[in-house]
């Protein structure tokens, strides 16, 4: 499985924390952090899956920015060590108890790309109230390693 989408996942999570850390509207905030805090939830419920862990996880909850600072922080070690189940069937069950069978690539791009959605509606939620909302696609993340402009 591919590092460097570990490394736009992280570049473009950074990108929308900084741009969180800069709205002033507590109900807008709020909701930002719910999203952004939703989708390192999700990384925890995979990575959890993949190894087997059986712990409850708030899907969705309040989270503050010291806390969706934590959960990206721990992202990177949670996303590289799905990576190493790479070749790996993962037998897990959902949150309605229901058994199925993935294999560890594309669970990695399930997390990859369901991370993708909620920045989307974060960037939709700052651009909607006025906020600069930042260019997080892929093709940017690219053209920084090009420019060595990383954040």
């Amino acid at each position: 499985m591919d590092t460097q989408k570990i490394d736009y996942d992280i570049w473009a999570n950074t990108l929308i924390l900084n741009s969180i850390k800069s709205v002033a509207e507590e109900e807008l905030q709020f909701e930002l952090t719910r999203l952004f805090a939703h989708l390192f939830k999700a990384q925890i419920i995979w990575f959890n899956r993949v190894y087997g862990i059986k712990e409850s996880v708030q899907i969705w909850g309040t989270y503050t920015i010291e806390e969706c600072i934590s959960l990206l922080n721990d992202s990177t070690d949670m996303l590289s060590k799905i990576t190493e189940k790479a070749g790996e069937i993962i037998e897990y069950h959902d949150l309605k108890g229901n058994a199925y069978s993935t294999a560890a690539e594309d669970i990695f791009e399930h997390v990859i790309i369901h991370g993708q959605h909620h920045r989307a509606q974060i960037l939709y939620l700052l651009s909607k109230n006025g906020y600069k909302a930042p260019a997080t696609d892929y093709i940017y993340f690219l053209r920084s390693l090009q420019t060595k402009d990383n954040f």
